[in-house]
């Protein structure tokens, strides 16, 4: 949870009412259910951001796939959106009716990860797992600037976690960055490797968020 935004929310005062969030639009601007993670989207992440990604998760207490969600509709929708959302419990909050099934998956007792050969630690891939109208309003946004997806996803994270004076130094291989390029437009697919057999020096594991 993005607790910076709902701090507030959660703070009562003593004879005060809560505000009561104002409807700004008509209809559901087709995000009163996003609950399922139904798209996949690629990036890949200069350590220096990955770095900054992770230990701001671990201090807001929440998982990171949780707080790139909550931070994309922001980015997308408004903060007061995502307020609306959590109050009715719609959009990113919507609980579907249970579903009664049973699955005959057989899980591997050996731990696999992807991998992509030809990546150091200086470059880091990464899948998370999204609705798709977020990855669609997303697509559209990165095609209205004229740039990849990819690209526009990992500039927007660069200026919520780094800020807009700063930028992580170019890389020095520009290999590595091609190798990831073509991971991310999918003309490059990893391959599962145990997990104890990963040689970081050469190939890197994919993160999942």
């Amino acid at each position: 949870m993005l607790k910076w935004l709902f701090f507030w929310k959660n703070k009562s005062h003593p004879g005060e009412n809560n505000c009561a969030l104002t409807a700004l639009y008509e209809g559901d601007r087709g995000i009163s259910e996003l609950h399922h993670n139904d798209a996949e989207l690629r990036l890949w992440l200069p350590e220096p951001l990955r770095i900054a990604l992770h230990q701001t998760v671990q201090e807001t207490g929440c998982q990171e796939s949780q707080y790139l969600r909550e931070f994309l509709v922001v980015y997308l929708y408004g903060v007061h959106e995502l307020l609306q959302m959590r109050t009715h419990k719609t959009g990113l909050y919507f609980v579907p009716p249970p579903k009664s099934y049973h699955t005959d998956i057989r899980f591997s007792r050996v731990a696999l990860s992807e991998v992509i050969p030809g990546l150091g630690k200086n470059i880091i891939p990464c899948k998370l797992r999204l609705p798709s109208k977020l990855k669609a309003d997303l697509q559209d946004l990165a095609d209205k600037n004229g740039i990849p997806l990819g690209r526009f996803i990992r500039e927007i994270l660069v200026q919520h976690f780094l800020g807009h004076t700063v930028w992580p130094g170019k890389l020095d291989d520009r290999t590595e960055q091609e190798v990831a390029d073509d991971w991310v437009n999918g003309l490059l697919e990893p391959y599962l490797k145990p997990i104890e057999q990963v040689d970081v020096s050469l190939e890197a594991e994919v993160d999942e968020f």
